[in-house]
């Protein structure tokens, strides 16, 4: 609920603050989309299509840079007419809060994600097991947080975005506003915030029945058979083992297209990926028998299960590599 700050203006309210965010989000997404024609004129359409996450904070970093660092507002806070002071309520915000909420609004959720990544690329069990479990779960331990937050938020009305929170940057309305106004325009949010507590509650009784029935599975599993079922979990890691090397052995090879030599049997024609528009690179072919970059296709596919050009649909174990 929305507070009249007896010092200056009053306090945003949470369908304002909300409204704000979701302009803000539309010119983020324009402003990405601008810069990633500009990167597709210099670098080429392959360097966008395996870069989108690169774009995206870049674009976020630089929208954030050019409003709020430089003490001007974004074009949504514009749209409803608000602007930042500090925790208190009595001064406008430093610029070492403003850095530090762009880096980690922006940068950091990026870099963790990286970091776990290549953590999960190498070798683990080096690890303690807390760390281990940690890194392992740690988009689901995000996004608990992240909802926590918004049920606070969806309360009482404060700080729409965790970094905003933790370096005290509060919205309050450019100009002043009746406070029964106020009153009568914070809506149903509260009920929101409820709503997103109940959904926890459930999901937290629905995960510890499920825990409750595996473990239950897991003693009969014991009791009856431990010995086969330790024999077959061997055989599945040396299938694993097997797909897994070669893969690896594909990809060590490093078909080019560009060159003549490799796959003549391919038409000079045809030898150009249609989805970075390069000469293929570890050609594979979908279950249509259009040809594509392995890395292209495969990276199209996990995001949608169809060919690019005839919409067939095609999972990744359905594609064939060319050698």
């Amino acid at each position: 609920m929305s507070k009249v700050n007896k010092n200056a203006l009053p306090y945003a309210n949470a369908a304002t603050i909300v409204r704000a965010h979701q302009k803000d989000a539309y010119f983020e997404s324009s402003f990405r989309t601008k810069i990633q024609d500009v990167i597709h004129v210099l670098k080429g359409q392959r360097y966008v299509h395996t870069h989108p996450e690169e774009i995206t904070v870049a674009a976020k970093s630089l929208y954030l840079a050019l409003t709020t660092l430089l003490g001007a507002r974004t074009l949504g806070e514009e749209y409803v007419d608000l602007m930042y002071v500090n925790r208190s309520g009595k001064r406008l915000p430093h610029m070492l809060p403003k850095i530090g909420f762009i880096v980690s609004y922006a940068l950091l959720p990026y870099v963790v994600s990286r970091l776990v990544k290549r953590w999960r690329a190498g070798k683990e069990g080096d690890e303690p097991w807390y760390v281990t479990t940690f890194l392992s779960s740690y988009t689901k331990i995000l996004d608990v947080l992240m909802n926590l937050h918004i049920a606070v938020f969806y309360f009482l009305g404060e700080y729409y975005s965790l970094s905003k929170r933790i370096f005290g940057m509060r919205y309050v309305f450019g100009h002043n506003k009746d406070p029964k106004k106020l009153k009568q325009a914070t809506g149903s949010y509260g009920l929101l915030g409820a709503v997103i507590l109940l959904q926890f509650a459930v999901k937290g009784l629905l995960n510890l029945k499920t825990h409750l029935n595996k473990k239950k599975t897991s003693e009969k599993v014991d009791q009856s058979g431990s010995d086969t079922l330790i024999s077959n979990i061997g055989q599945l890691e040396k299938i694993g083992e097997k797909v897994n090397n070669d893969e690896n052995l594909y990809k060590s090879m490093n078909i080019d297209l560009s060159d003549p030599t490799q796959l003549p049997y391919i038409p000079e024609n045809t030898r150009a990926c249609m989805l970075c528009l390069s000469p293929m690179t570890n050609p594979a072919a979908a279950n249509c028998g259009h040809f594509f970059c392995w890395i292209c296709i495969v990276d199209w596919i996990r995001d949608h299960p169809e060919c690019p050009l005839c919409r067939q649909h095609c999972d990744e174990q359905n594609l064939l590599p060319l050698r």
